[in-house]
């Protein structure tokens, strides 16, 4: 879903300079999403039909700016695997933000109801609103930098 998500609220003018992937720590390649993930990105207005699971790799982290966890065991996961990118590693819920949070994880709803699908949803869809400022200025500070 914060694949999709994310696409959906990416301003237009970022799209073409802004690649958005989403993968997995296990190594699980070409699943479709979840009916009820497609159903609740769909019914925010995106689309993630052609959405195929795959699993995370070293060119992929190597070559990422920022790199958005929605589990604290996740981020330590990356951290540790990579330690040369542990830099651009972060909650969803903790990137731009000064507080500490008392439950920064987004609970995985697999196997969960639509309606727990939809929760998930929209703290996915209100964490990427509060981010998309921070996202903006980190494309704006990469134009900056020399080539």
């Amino acid at each position: 879903m914060a694949e999709g998500l994310l696409r959906l609220k990416l301003p237009s003018r970022l799209q073409d300079e802004v690649e958005v992937q989403s993968a997995g720590t296990l190594d699980i390649e070409g699943m479709p999403a979840a009916e009820y993930s497609r159903r609740v990105v769909r019914e925010m207005g995106g689309d993630i039909s052609n959405h195929r699971s795959q699993g995370l790799s070293h060119d992929m982290v190597a070559n990422a700016d920022l790199i958005l966890a929605m589990a604290t065991e996740h981020v330590d996961y990356l951290r540790r695997r990579y330690p040369a990118y542990r830099e651009n590693v972060f909650l969803l819920k903790q990137f731009a933000n000064g507080e500490p949070l008392d439950d920064p994880d987004i609970e995985d709803p697999i196997g969960s109801s639509l309606a727990v699908y939809r929760e998930c949803g929209e703290i996915i869809a209100n964490e990427i609103d509060r981010i998309l400022p921070a996202i903006v200025h980190l494309v704006q500070e990469r134009r900056r930098e020399p080539l």
